[in-house]
């Protein structure tokens, strides 16, 4: 039985689907040790909507300080990415997404490829999913000049 919480988190969720979320394309893959991970024929891509966030991040690193030694501190910057998909999507998936798997952006620019770093899941149903970029192919190169006429 579902209780008021569940309808206002299946309310809120709409609101957000319809505000906020996108089209993403998710490709199951399976991985070996010392080897690419190539699509996994067990399970089909799927089509999802969810709401994408990026943005910077920047950690210390630290170590071990003596005296003056390491005044200074070291700091990393890189770019967190998740894609959080709500309860009613994630029941309408077939199958939950796994690590290593990707997700297109097929609505942006370039759809670009995300693979799945870790899959977090709630209390309430919905999936976070941590995303790192995939490295794209480079461009084909372009094809050589055509010879010149005398």
């Amino acid at each position: 039985m579902a209780s008021m919480f569940d309808d206002l988190d299946a309310a809120i969720s709409g609101a957000i689907k319809s505000a906020f979320a996108e089209v993403a394309v998710l490709l199951p893959r399976v991985s070996t040790q010392y080897a690419e991970r190539v699509a996994n024929n067990a399970r089909d891509a799927q089509t999802t909507y969810g709401v994408f966030s990026a943005g910077p991040a920047v950690d210390q690193l630290r170590g071990q300080a003596r005296g003056s030694e390491f005044s200074g501190t070291t700091r990393a910057a890189s770019m967190s990415a998740e894609f959080w998909i709500a309860k009613a999507e994630v029941d309408a998936l077939d199958a939950l997404p796994a690590k290593g798997d990707t997700v297109t952006l097929t609505a942006r620019t370039g759809s670009p490829v995300y693979a799945i770093a870790q899959v977090q899941h709630t209390d309430m149903g919905d999936l976070n999913l941590i995303l790192v970029r995939e490295d794209q192919p480079p461009p084909p190169p372009p094809p050589p000049p055509a010879p010149e006429e005398p």
